[in-house]
Formats: structure tokens, sequence, C-alpha cells
């Protein structure tokens, strides 16, 4: 099973990669339109919808991804940032409040609230400044804080993170990868020469990307609170070792909206 994820992430991160260096905005759009419309199918399973109902569903959401587009970024990433810090709560209470989610008609708005913003998201970084480079980074701090977690949580993990929604996670491995999310942040700001770490504008840079990594842990948790309730392992079988789209693009769909909306309301440059 390792080794096919491994495979299977090496195939899927210089793709991503690629889409980000090399589409321009129509085709990137167009390429996280794809994604987000197939991780829509896996949240209509999540929502308890079957057969074509799902096919259905995903359609809706491609065209409010389209109407997303057209619509002004801090009315959907502000709102965002609000739904994730809700959802942090959801998830330490869990299971004692899922009476409050767990119909279909409310996960079906959910459903909306968790994947538009990321849309948006990747497309306001797009747009930006240093585009490239700030896309990579906060795809960088996800897998950071992700491979920190996994490795520091093997080693030292014993007190449990959140048992009741993935026993698997351990506070030694929150702060792991938090660590390694840090060095990253250090290591892309000394390589692209801005913003000074020494003012500050870098102390807040980085206290926001300490921010986007604590964020892409509540994402990773929350999808695994919806896919608990609903009683699966993972989203779907359609990437080998991995699960889902939904299953790999958890945190993003988290610390995405979080990350654009400091680069759009502070600034960058």
């Amino acid at each position: 099973m390792l080794k096919l994820r491994i495979i299977t992430a090496l195939i899927i991160a210089p793709i991503s990669i690629a889409c980000v260096f090399f589409l321009p905005l129509l085709g990137f759009a167009l390429f996280v339109g794809l994604v987000l419309t197939v991780s829509a199918w896996e949240w209509a399973n999540l929502a308890g919808f079957e057969g074509h109902s799902k096919f259905v569903y995903a359609t809706l959401m491609a065209v409010i991804l389209v109407a997303g587009w057209y619509s002004p970024p801090l009315w959907i990433l502000t709102p965002a940032f609000i739904w994730w810090a809700v959802a942090a709560l959801l998830v330490i209470q869990y299971p004692a409040l899922r009476n409050l989610w767990q119909h279909q008609v409310t996960l079906s708005l959910l459903g909306i609230v968790l994947l538009l913003p990321g849309f948006v998201a990747l497309l306001q970084l797009k747009q930006s400044v240093d585009s490239n480079y700030l896309i990579l980074l906060l795809f960088f701090l996800i897998w950071g804080a992700d491979i920190g977690a996994y490795f520091s949580g093997r080693a030292l993990g014993k007190k449990k993170l959140a048992p009741n929604v993935s026993p698997g996670k351990s506070w030694a491995g929150f702060w792991g990868g938090m660590l390694t999310a840090m060095f990253i942040a250090m290591a892309m700001s000394l390589w692209l020469g801005k913003p000074d770490l020494e003012t500050t504008r870098g102390v807040v840079f980085m206290l926001a990307c300490l921010l986007v990594a604590v964020v892409s842990v509540v994402g990773d948790l929350t999808i695994s609170m919806f896919k608990r309730n609903r009683d699966v392992k993972d989203s779907s079988q359609l990437l080998p070792g991995h699960g889902g789209f939904l299953d790999r693009i958890d945190s993003l769909l988290s610390a995405g909206p979080v990350f654009a909306l400091f680069v759009l309301l502070y600034g960058w440059v």
C-alpha cells in the first residue's frame, strides 16, 4: 500500500506543480474546477446521495464554481474563514454536535462552503503578484505539515489529537507538522528574498503561515469527521492508495481560503 501511495503521489505532485507554472488563468481555472467537480461527486456520497443524484450534485457544483469566478472574492473567502473556525469546534465536540449537520440538506449546502472558497482562493492566488511562488508555498506548507506530522507522530505520538475523528493523529504529530511548516516558510522566504523576516511584515508573514498550517490540519480532520459519520474510510477509490480527490485536497480546501484572504487583505509585496 505504501508503494502504491508513493507512486500515485509522484504522478499527482508533478502534474499539479506543472499546472501552476504553465497553465494560463483560464486553463488553471478549468483544471481546478475539474478536480473540484470530481470532489463534489465524492462529497455527494458523503452527503448520502446515490446513483445519478451524485452526478446531478456535481453538475450543479460546477455551475456554482463558474458563478464564484465572477463573485467578489471577499464575499466568499471571509465566510469560509468563519466556517473553518466553526468546523474546528465541530471536530473537537464530535460526535456531540453532529445532529446539527448530518441531515442531507445541510450536508448538501456544506459542500458549497467546502469547495467554492477553495476554487476562489486558488484563482485569487493565481492572479496575485508572485502567483507561482504563493501557490507553491501554500502546497509546501500543507505537504510539510502532513509529512512532519507523519514522522513525528510515528516516533513520538502518544496523546491523541482527535481520537473520536482520526485516532491515528497525535499531538506530537501536530507539533512536528507545525515545526516543519515553519521551516518551509522560512526557507522559501529566504529563497525569494522577501519578506524580510526581521521586520514586522516578516513576523506577520510567519504567523500567517503558521495559521495556514494549523487550518490545514482542521481541514483534514473535518473531512475525516464527515467520512466517519458516513462510515467510510475514503471518499472514493479514484486515486490508488490515496482514496479519492477529496481525501487529497481536504487540507487545501481549508488552508487555501485562509492564505488567499491573508494575501488579499494584508498584501504581499
